[in-house]
């Protein structure tokens, strides 16, 4: 049993305060610096701030106060950076954010009814240091930014924090408009104090379904503004309520809201990023091996499923679409090179499609209407055949030169030869794998401009992606067909070009495979772990290093980097990070020398079981 007696002097903590704030403000009653209050009383500062129950005890019978509502409201740190607060589980970095935030009338308050200088006085709440908690409940006012530190010490050291501001904030300084609170306000601040309740929403862990909340209230302003992300951060609170109104409704709210919004202006082949923005994005990165998030991309999976006319190789939360369920009117007529018009009527008149949208979007069961649309496939002449696969014609004319693509038919007097199956396999090979672009950043160009730069052939690039020898291929959203296949410029000029060297730099390659900085790969080759060759540049004049075809070779039959494996294995990053961590295959670093995130090839193929032959 712990036998502490409670110091002389003491100060009152309020309701809600976190234990690093009571025992700043308990050292400064003491007149003592809180480094060496700690040091002293045998309850180190960053013990507090784990939030490790013996020590908030022996905190709470120092200053006389309740130990229960200190370690309730102050959070405890678990393995895996994890943090507990008011028995939920947060990640660290949220917990534990360089910014402290808190509302300006409590402080004030605080002040007003003590008898000490208000820095001794001010005390931070523990629900202030949940990210979606945007309002002080009793007054309505939203939490202000106090203070932004990076040193955690310093940035917890509440009572030297509040000395520099306490003065503007008692002057009204920090006061903002206050507003009304939403339902989701009310909805967090239940759950913080009882725990879950009864609804849908309940069932999660709080983090994850507030974090749903913000990303399907981003998505959802799309009905107000063609750029959600310009929302001002302010604002946020507006965006939680519009995702927890559908959101606590259940599933079949939340498919109802994602359909809305496929029914405002966008097509399926600008993505959906461009549907569903922030939402689609996050669950199909940041949250995609995080468990927690799993019934929310669950419900988004399915409903892309149900309405989009995904093809093959196309990306699904991160993951290659295996067949195509659904196709649409547009998708089926580029397919067929039958008139989007005439197709719908088959279709219609076939009883297969049964969809009043626009070709976009009206879909229909693919497998169910292979066998009309095979009978109607038609060859096409050469206009409708470009303008299908979204060329110019002078595009399809060089390719056709360049022999990347051949007619059904040859040595015929009819213009009907071009068979659009053809076609689009042909553009689905040149996208598979491609990195999504919502814009065509800095080094980025389509292969036509690529091509007019370097004075070669589009077809030369194309044969280059197709045998590998040019990897980066982006697929732009704004575009569909060839018109939305970008490649990266400085890749294509040093495979194809004849002014350089007949290798790629360093950098270049490093970006080529996916390496995160091009130190790894020149530590890699300095430790003779794989090779390069000394070439003259030709602008310096100097000699540098180089990766041939000889170097580029044996790196890829040794290594892999995430880029690489997943299109060896056709699985997205996501999923091989996820089978290589469950498999222990860690990466490559002999002698404990970080090499980035590249592994050995045997390894990787050896934990995912594939057949190297």
């Amino acid at each position: 049993m712990i036998n502490v007696a409670p110091l002389p002097l003491r100060t009152a903590s309020v309701p809600r305060e976190t234990a690093f704030s009571h025992m700043s403000r308990l050292a400064a009653a003491n007149k003592v610096d809180l480094r060496d209050f700690g040091f002293e009383l045998g309850i180190p500062f960053q013990r507090i701030l784990n939030g490790e129950r013996d020590m908030i005890r022996i905190l709470a019978l120092l200053g006389g106060t309740d130990h229960e509502c200190l370690q309730h409201w102050s959070g405890t740190k678990l393995a895996g950076r994890r943090h507990e607060l008011c028995g939920e589980i947060y990640p660290a970095k949220t917990i534990r954010s360089p910014e402290i935030r808190g509302c300006p009338i409590c402080l004030k308050q605080d002040a007003s009814s003590s008898e000490r200088s208000p820095e001794h006085s001010m005390a931070i709440r523990g629900h202030w240091l949940v990210p979606h908690v945007t309002i002080c409940l009793a007054h309505e006012h939203p939490l202000v930014p106090l203070w932004r530190e990076t040193q955690l010490f310093a940035r917890y050291d509440t009572v030297t924090q509040f000395r520099s501001i306490a003065p503007a904030i008692v002057a009204g300084e920090f006061d903002r408009e206050i507003r009304e609170l939403t339902d989701f306000d009310k909805w967090l601040e239940t759950r913080l104090v009882d725990g879950p309740g009864n609804g849908w929403l309940d069932l999660h862990p709080l983090h994850a379904a507030s974090t749903f909340c913000f990303l399907l209230g981003s998505a959802r302003m799309r009905h107000e503004t063609t750029a959600p992300s310009d929302v001002d951060p302010e604002d946020r609170w507006a965006l939680l309520q519009m995702g927890y109104e559908v959101s606590r409704h259940g599933p079949k709210s939340i498919t109802t809201a994602l359909q809305r919004l496929q029914d405002l202006p966008g097509d399926p082949h600008q993505g959906p990023k461009a549907i569903y923005p922030v939402l689609y994005d996050r669950l199909s990165r940041d949250y995609a091996d995080v468990p927690e998030y799993a019934p929310f991309r669950a419900i988004l999976r399915d409903h892309l499923l149900e309405t989009w006319p995904l093809n093959a190789g196309d990306d699904l939360l991160g993951e290659p679409v295996e067949r195509r369920r659904l196709h649409s009117v547009r998708s089926a007529s580029r397919e067929t090179g039958i008139d989007p018009r005439r197709m719908r009527k088959m279709l219609e008149s076939a009883g297969i499609l049964n969809d009043v949208r626009h070709d976009a979007w009206a879909v229909f069961d693919a497998d169910a209407a292979a066998p009309l649309l095979d009978s109607l496939t038609t060859l096409l002449p050469a206009k409708s055949f470009a303008e299908g696969l979204g060329m110019s014609r002078s595009q399809f004319d060089r390719l056709s030169e360049d022999g990347v693509l051949a007619p059904k038919l040859a040595d015929t007097t009819t213009k009907n030869i071009w068979d659009p199956r053809e076609g689009q396999a042909f553009i689905d090979s040149l996208l598979a794998g491609a990195e999504p672009l919502r814009q065509a950043q800095h080094g980025w160009e389509h292969i036509s401009k690529s091509a007019a730069r370097l004075k070669i052939r589009p077809g030369d690039i194309v044969k280059a992606i197709q045998q590998g020898r040019v990897r980066r291929v982006g697929n732009h959203s704004d575009f569909d067909g060839y018109k939305a296949i970008y490649v990266y410029h400085d890749e294509v000029s040093a495979a194809l070009s004849d002014d350089g060297p007949a290798a790629m730099s360093l950098e270049i390659f490093a970006k080529t495979v996916g390496i995160g900085q091009p130190v790894f790969l020149n530590r890699l080759i300095s430790n003779g772990h794989t090779t390069a060759t000394l070439i003259r540049n030709p602008r310096t004049r100097a000699m540098q290093r180089y990766f041939a075809e000889v170097d580029s070779v044996q790196f890829h039959e040794k290594f892999y980097t995430y880029r690489t494996m997943s299109r060896a294995h056709g699985r997205s990053w996501q999923q091989m990070s996820a089978l290589l961590a469950a498999a222990d295959v860690y990466p490559f670093s002999p002698d404990g020398i970080d090499y980035g995130k590249l592994f050995l090839r045997a390894e990787v193929d050896s934990a995912v079981g594939y057949d190297c032959g």
